[in-house]
C-alpha cells in the first residue's frame, strides 16, 4: 500500500469516527445535542480537527443521512434478491422498510427530516435514488404482470407505497395511532395487503396481512 493510499483510508476512517459519534449522541441526546464540541469530545479530538474533514454540523448529518439511506437500500436488495415474485418482493420491502424505521428510530427521522435535500431531482443522494428504484422495480414488474406497462404509472405507484409506508412509521413513532406499533404493524400489513391489489386489479392472499412481521434489531 502506498502512503497516499493509506492517508485516504486514515481520512475515511476518521470522518466515519464523526458521522458515528454523531448518530450515538442523537440517539442518547436527541439532534439538538449533536455539535462540532459534542463530537469532538466523544472521539477525544479537537474541534479544529473535525473542521478539517467536515465544514459545519450539516455536512456531518447530510453525511449520516446518505449512511441511512445505504443501510436502507442493503436491506431492501437483501430482501428483493430473496424473493422469486414481484407480489413477494412487494410485500418484503414494504416489511424491511418498518423493520428497518423501528430499529434505527432517530436515523430514519434524520434521513427524511433534513431540509435542503432535494429529493425527486437529479441532485437528490445516490443512496436515496438506489432505495427509490428497489422499490420500483419488482412494483412495476407486479404492474407489467397485470398488463399494465405504463412506466410513469409504476413511479407514481412506487411514490404512493412510500408516501403511505412513511405516513404510517411517522404516526407510530409519534404515538399518534391507537394501539402503538402493535397495531400499526398490522396496518402496515393491511396497506401492503391493499396495495398490492391495487397494482393488479386482483385479490391477493390473505397471507400478506396474517405473514409474521421481520423482528426489528437496533442498529
Amino acid at each position: 500500500m502506498g502512503i497516499q493510499e493509506r492517508r485516504e483510508r486514515e481520512r475515511a476512517a476518521v470522518r466515519q469516527q464523526i458521522v458515528d459519534a454523531a448518530e450515538m449522541i442523537a440517539a442518547d441526546k436527541g439532534w439538538d445535542a449533536v455539535t462540532i464540541r459534542a463530537v469532538a469530545g466523544t472521539i477525544e479530538y479537537s474541534p479544529a480537527l473535525i473542521y478539517e474533514y467536515f465544514a459545519n454540523k450539516d455536512e456531518i448529518l447530510f453525511a449520516l443521512m446518505r449512511q441511512g439511506f445505504g443501510r436502507l437500500h442493503a436491506e431492501l436488495v437483501k430482501v428483493v434478491d430473496a424473493l422469486q415474485t414481484p407480489a413477494a418482493a412487494v410485500e418484503g420491502i414494504g416489511l424491511a422498510y418498518w423493520a428497518f424505521a423501528l430499529a434505527s428510530p432517530t436515523l430514519y427521522q434524520l434521513m427524511h427530516d433534513l431540509r435542503g435535500v432535494p429529493f425527486g431531482t437529479k441532485e437528490a443522494p445516490p443512496e436515496a435514488m438506489a432505495c427509490f428504484e428497489d422499490f420500483h422495480a419488482p412494483i412495476a414488474r407486479l404492474m407489467a404482470e397485470a398488463g399494465n406497462h405504463e412506466a410513469r404509472d409504476s413511479e407514481e405507484q412506487t411514490d404512493l407505497y412510500w408516501a403511505f409506508l412513511h405516513g404510517l412509521v411517522s404516526l407510530a413513532m409519534n404515538q399518534r395511532i391507537k394501539g402503538g406499533t402493535e397495531r400499526a404493524a398490522t396496518l402496515v400489513r393491511r396497506l401492503i395487503h391493499d396495495f398490492i391489489q391495487s397494482c393488479t386489479g386482483s385479490a391477493v392472499s390473505s397471507k400478506t396481512r396474517k405473514s409474521p412481521m421481520p423482528t426489528a434489531t437496533r442498529n
